[in-house]
């Protein structure tokens, strides 16, 4: 992604969230209430499974979310110091390719998801 679509995402999300705080400041309870349910267009239902890799310091897991079809949405590889946050990792298309066999091979919608 490059800087000007951060840019112009941050600015969008910035606009977003002040519309949420504006919803959020109605004093009225049913009317705030029902801004706040026709604000949203819809509701989705995604799985996310963390398939720790390696722990302590570092650490590295695969982040895999499922959509509620359970079709594979996407994989995040995540990094993480001690004390400090998740970062997703970048990679390239070839790496991309080796993560999805590998997920697949884990088998994670036939095993996971179906319980």
């Amino acid at each position: 992604m490059d800087n000007q679509t951060k840019k112009q995402g941050q600015e969008y999300s910035n606009n977003v969230i002040g519309s949420m705080k504006d919803i959020l400041n109605i004093k009225d309870d049913e009317e705030r209430q029902e801004e706040v349910f026709n604000y949203g267009l819809s509701i989705s239902k995604e799985t996310i499974i963390n398939y720790l890799i390696t722990w302590g310091g570092p650490a590295y897991r695969l982040q895999i979310t499922f959509n509620e079809d359970k079709e594979l949405v996407s994989i995040k590889p995540q990094y993480q110091d001690w004390g400090t946050y998740w970062v997703t990792m970048e990679t390239t298309r070839k790496q991309d390719e080796i993560l999805q066999e590998y997920v697949n091979r884990l088998a994670l919608d036939e095993t996971i998801l179906s319980e």
